[in-house]
């Protein structure tokens, strides 16, 4: 059953095609990989299916309801969280004192310690998140969306600028994750890691669909492979 249906969707900033009617079904319990060269539009779809964005034409369908895309607040008390390739964090404040902002809608000290202990963030608790590694911080930037308790976790590039170790701890995180009921849509251009990760995959080139199958499906589709040649360039602002 899909969770999440994208409707012909389109997205036009002045004189630039982001997308070109995108249609795609998210089925439940997955882990969706969507993957394109830059410019394909990958993080506008992102943008507009948690609200960032408003597309020019198109809609979604988020379960059993029509109607979307909400503005953010409204995507968020639906289910619908997104992370960010630079992570949105109180750079200020500890990391315990970013989770219990974040935890607000669940106060419970319960929700804060499975927070720390699906993200190891246990021993940076009190560390401010101004001076956490980069690859810590970017566990806490997750760990923030999981606390809006998301039905649909949208992961914007987060293996990007991560050792090949840290990437594989992330990855274990993910399907964590994913085991406790939550989707994930996830974009990456580290094309191994989701190909990895992933249970199904959709291809974005020029702001449309190029492809939608399974991780081994997509690896042997030419138009796939020819893609990340670099046989065509992609001129749609991602």
């Amino acid at each position: 059953m899909s969770l999440l249906r994208i409707n012909g969707v389109e997205a036009r900033f002045g004189g630039v095609v982001a997308l070109a009617g995108v249609t795609l079904d998210i089925p439940e319990g997955v882990i969706f990989g969507l993957i394109g060269p830059n410019g394909a539009g990958k993080t506008t779809l992102i943008n507009v299916v948690s609200g960032l964005v408003k597309p020019t034409a198109g809609s979604i369908t988020f379960g059993a309801e029509a109607g979307g895309p909400w503005p953010i607040a409204s995507a968020v008390s639906r289910g619908i969280v997104r992370t960010f390739q630079q992570t949105r964090a109180f750079l200020g404040l500890t990391v315990r004192e970013n989770l219990r902002i974040a935890a607000v809608s669940s106060p419970d000290p319960a929700c804060i310690e499975e927070l720390v202990d699906a993200c190891g963030l246990a021993p940076v608790l009190d560390r401010v998140a101004g001076d956490l590694p980069y690859a810590t911080l970017r566990h806490l930037g997750i760990a923030l969306a999981l606390a809006l308790k998301p039905r649909l976790l949208l992961l914007d590039e987060p293996a990007v600028g991560l050792a090949e170790e840290e990437v594989e701890r992330l990855g274990a995180l993910v399907r964590r994750w994913h085991a406790g009921g939550i989707t994930v849509l996830l974009v990456e251009h580290n094309v191994r890691f989701l190909m990895e990760m992933s249970d199904r995959v959709a291809v974005l080139d020029r702001g449309a669909v190029l492809f939608v199958g399974t991780p081994a499906e997509c690896q042997d589709r030419q138009e796939v492979i020819d893609v990340y040649l670099g046989r065509r360039q992609a001129d749609a602002a991602d």
